[in-house]
């Protein structure tokens, strides 16, 4: 099978953007990210997933070389990402899920932007001149949909 490939020459991109490995969010995650209307309208970035995104990140002890800090690291000196993107989401596995929260699904997300946050000071320490965007995703209609929201 041949598949074309679309980015002959190329070697760089828009934005980074490190999201969760949880295969219910991560096409959905593309979508908003590409989306010029409604998303981020970004078409280039550098997509890596790891368990719980800002958890990742949080987590990190050697803020140099653990693994979460390369995801970013790499698209950001090799392929020259101007932007970092994290998106955390509800009923993530790798903060124990939503029934951490008792169902409070306002507790969940207050809980989930502190997180970002704490993520987003981390990376601008190593990261200064970067546009660090922050995004929610929560499970809205009876979790008929994914509404993503940016976290100031």
């Amino acid at each position: 099978m041949k598949i074309p490939f679309r980015y002959k020459g190329a070697h760089s991109c828009d934005a980074v953007v490190l999201c969760c490995i949880d295969f219910r969010f991560w096409r959905e995650t593309m979508q908003f990210v590409e989306n010029f209307q409604e998303g981020l309208g970004i078409p280039h970035y550098d997509f890596p997933k790891l368990p719980g995104a800002a958890k990742a990140i949080n987590d990190c002890v050697n803020i140099d070389s653990d693994l979460a800090i390369q995801c970013v690291n790499v698209p950001c000196y090799l392929h020259h990402a101007k932007r970092i993107i994290i998106v955390n989401h509800q009923d993530c596995g790798a903060y124990g899920g939503s029934q951490k929260f008792n169902g409070d699904e306002a507790v969940e997300q207050k809980f989930h932007e502190e997180e970002l946050k704490k993520a987003k000071a981390k990376l601008s320490v190593k990261y200064p001149d970067k546009e660090i965007v922050l995004v929610y995703a929560r499970l809205v209609d009876n979790q008929e949909n994914i509404e993503f929201m940016i976290v100031k």
